[in-house]
């Protein structure tokens, strides 16, 4: 085992499904291509993928003996949690880890902070047990301005807390015919063809795409759902589903749902989509892979506007992508209108996506990650 190994711990990972998963397997791929030898303690459904040293059956009281084993048969020199409010079915365990693993630092990626909207009451008791995790750690790590933002209040944090983005969870398009790839996967070329990437919970506002897409005239274009249903550790969107299947059956628009494709064939897809449109409720973030992954593939976007432009950073409204105000089926349908009417205008959005899609290389990631990482080892040594 090389002498510089890390141990990610992660709620999921692939081949389960879900945003953290992919992104903890693609930061393996990328420090290993700088040095170093990646471990991960996971769910026992990803049992035997690549990387994975140890695993769970259950979310309990002894993540911090699983976590301390899996290190010394990995030879890690510190841990990294990947932590989500949804994530380790919510189990306070996890919160009190840094204080049970001494032996090794730790280190915290908080990839959404936000409270599970099912649990508002749980709001309070969320945002404690978050306090006490990063508090633990010896370094935080905040993937969008938002969540640093938020993290940035807590005075005890300073010097600990990063700001390191996500990247894309799909290669780059392999550069098929846009018009095969449709073909091949059942998406019509004799008529516009607008997509939506990802999982089909309420935050992502689908139905509000849906309402913008009956709004248009026929022949209206075809509704392209990429992606699966729900992630393997989402309990909570399970009745939105249930609702919104029926919603789609029942609707106007021509609906074409390919489900979760490999990659690649993901990459291509997006890549030959007239638009992609990405309704988040609550504004687009830099915490959205999907929306991170589809600039990465060249797709001309169309999302939510945040609250604040700032947190978008590098990326700019009519320039890298499309921005509405969230909760807008009129304003959604009014851009998806012009954008499929301006074939110049959404040409331009894709090549300034394949641009700006370079602030969120991995090997650039990863390099920040080394260097966290040898600057908290190096100050262990220190002390």
């Amino acid at each position: 085992m090389s002498e510089r190994c890390v141990l990610f711990i992660t709620g999921e990972y692939p081949p389960m499904r879900g945003g953290v998963g992919d992104y903890t397997a693609r930061l393996a791929e990328a420090l290993e291509r700088q040095g170093w030898a990646p471990a991960v303690l996971t769910s026992r459904r990803a049992a035997g993928s690549r990387y994975v040293a140890g695993t769970v059956e259950r979310w309990g009281w002894d993540l911090a003996d699983r976590a301390r084993q899996a290190a010394r048969e990995a030879g890690a020199l510190l841990l990294h949690l990947q932590y989500q409010t949804g994530a380790f079915a919510m189990h306070p365990a996890v919160s009190l880890l840094p204080y049970r693993v001494r032996e090794r630092p730790l280190v915290t990626t908080f990839h959404d902070l936000r409270v599970p909207y099912l649990f508002p009451k749980a709001g309070p008791l969320r945002l404690y047990l978050n306090r006490l995790l990063a508090r633990g750690s010896a370094a935080v790590i905040a993937t969008n301005p938002e969540d640093y933002a938020a993290l940035e209040r807590d005075r005890r944090l300073r010097g600990r807390l990063h700001l390191i983005p996500i990247g894309s969870n799909l290669p780059e398009p392999s550069g098929a015919d846009p018009a095969v790839t449709r073909r091949r996967l059942g998406v019509p070329v004799d008529r516009p063809a607008v997509g939506f990437f990802g999982f089909l919970t309420r935050d992502k506002g689908i139905d509000l795409l849906l309402v913008a897409l009956e709004a248009l005239p026929e022949p209206r274009p075809a509704l392209v759902l990429v992606g699966g249903d729900l992630g393997d550790t989402d309990q909570a969107n399970a009745g939105y589903l249930s609702w919104l299947d029926r919603r789609l059956v029942e609707s106007t628009v021509p609906v074409i749902r390919v489900g979760y494709l490999p990659p690649q064939e993901a990459a291509d897809l997006l890549s030959a989509l007239d638009l992609v449109v990405l309704p988040f409720r609550a504004g687009a973030s830099l915490r959205n892979g999907t929306l991170v992954a589809a600039l990465a593939c060249g797709a001309a976007v169309v999302t939510t506007r945040p609250a604040r432009p700032a947190w978008l950073d590098p990326l700019r409204d009519r320039e890298h992508l499309w921005l509405v105000p969230p909760g807008d089926p009129e304003a959604l349908r009014a851009a998806i209108a012009t954008l499929l009417a301006d074939r110049a205008a959404s040409e331009r959005l894709r090549r300034a996506a394949r641009l700006a899609s370079s602030a969120f290389d991995w090997d650039e990631i990863a390099r920040r990650h080394t260097e966290l990482y040898q600057a908290i080892l190096a100050r262990r040594a220190r002390d």
